[in-house]
């Protein structure tokens, strides 16, 4: 060992320097391990807090996605989106409405697809509400074969006057099941409205010209006009044909 003070070598454990005669500290090496232990168990614990805290927060961010991804909760910008595209639709849609107001005197030949819905939401039960309307039975009828008939003779854009007919007094015909082509049902509501429009009444049957099949009463004839329409309001075609 060298004396820190003067550089001489002397030896190993002297208490004193034998050239300038300067004290020696005698080191501790046994605190000094027992220090440098400390410190480095000190360093692992604080290494090992800091893991298990990167740890924790990885697992409650991961907790949070999932708990997101579940719930939709980043998808708030997307559904917002939809919602206010939706409510443009609707806001387009009564636009629409609004600019063919539905009267008696003047009833749109594009709201009988909506018509034909609210009939058949309404369970058969007359009169029906329609917007502004309340409509009976015989007028429902009328509303829905003349529609028909100027959509199958391309006037879809007309409107009505429809009236105040009666409906039929003894109606009769056998409802049958039975398929209709389109040709023979606008036919059919050709006849049916104009029947209506000479007698201010629903007429009792309606015929088909085929040979065999038997004749159509109002409740069956509404029912067919019904179901043209909604398809119609789907498509914007006529159907091919009906199933009654």
């Amino acid at each position: 060992m060298y004396c820190p003070k003067c550089g001489e070598e002397i030896k190993d454990g002297s208490k004193f320097c034998k050239h300038c005669g300067s004290p020696i500290k005698q080191r501790n090496a046994a605190n000094e391990t027992s220090s440098n232990v400390n410190v480095s168990s000190g360093d692992d614990d604080k290494t090992k807090k800091i893991i298990i805290g990167v740890l924790i927060v990885a697992i409650v961010v991961l907790a949070i996605v999932f708990v997101g991804l579940g719930t939709g909760m980043f998808n708030g910008d997307a559904s917002d989106a939809q919602a206010q595209q939706a409510t443009d639709g609707g806001q387009v849609q009564q636009s629409t409405q609004s600019s063919q107001p539905v009267s008696l005197s003047s009833f749109p030949v594009s709201q009988a697809p909506a018509l034909a819905q609210a009939i058949k939401s309404s369970g058969g039960n007359f009169p029906v509400q329609f917007q502004s309307l309340s409509l009976s039975k015989a007028q429902c009828l009328y509303i829905l074969s003349k529609s028909i008939a100027l959509i199958g003779n391309g006037d879809p854009d007309a409107s009505i006057s429809v009236g105040d007919p009666s409906y039929a007094a003894h109606p009769s015909g056998r409802d049958n099941s039975q398929t209709i082509a389109r040709e023979n049902y606008v036919d059919m509501s050709n006849r049916f409205s104009s029947w209506i429009e000479r007698n201010s009444a629903v007429p009792n049957y309606v015929g088909i010209y085929t040979g065999g099949v038997a004749d159509i009463s109002p409740s069956r004839m509404l029912d067919i006009c019904v179901s043209i329409l909604i398809d119609y309001g789907n498509t914007h075609n006529l159907p091919a044909s009906i199933n009654v």
